[in-house]
């Protein structure tokens, strides 16, 4: 069995150990939602959980400091990224929903993305489909 239709064909997990559906085959889309998932979905090697935020003291003018959460993954905000593409073939798309990513894969997915460079997204595509099926089935 390919690794899209293993992807396409995998349970339910995640993170926290209940069950909820993440990925959805439809057609030529393979679309997984992230929002539970604490680990870099990217194609890099970290499948460490991302710890829980830090609390940083800043100064942005001398009579106005603050205390600000600061977050391992992008967006450093504590948000989530709506989704990230990744062609897996010529017909064929990975959707990564809602999810927070390690600063080197998102680096990586902007400069492939803005360069066009289809071949490396493919490549990412079957790393990310290997890496999920891997830590969240």
């Amino acid at each position: 069995m390919t690794t899209t239709a293993n992807a396409a064909n995998a349970a339910t997990a995640t993170a926290t150990g209940s069950v909820k559906k993440i990925f959805e085959y439809d057609g030529d889309i393979i679309s997984i939602d992230l929002s539970n998932v604490r680990i870099c979905p990217g194609p890099c090697n970290n499948t460490m959980e991302e710890p829980e935020p830090s609390s940083v003291y800043t100064t942005q003018n001398i009579d106005n400091n603050r205390v600000e959460e600061m977050h391992y993954f992008k967006p450093y905000s504590g948000g989530k990224y709506a989704r990230f593409c990744y062609p897996i073939n010529n017909t064929q798309t990975l959707i990564l929903n809602n999810l927070r990513i390690c600063a080197s894969c998102h680096r990586r997915y902007l400069e492939f993305s803005e360069e066009d460079c289809t071949e490396e997204l493919m490549s990412d595509a079957k790393i990310i489909m290997k890496k999920l099926e891997k830590n969240l089935v």
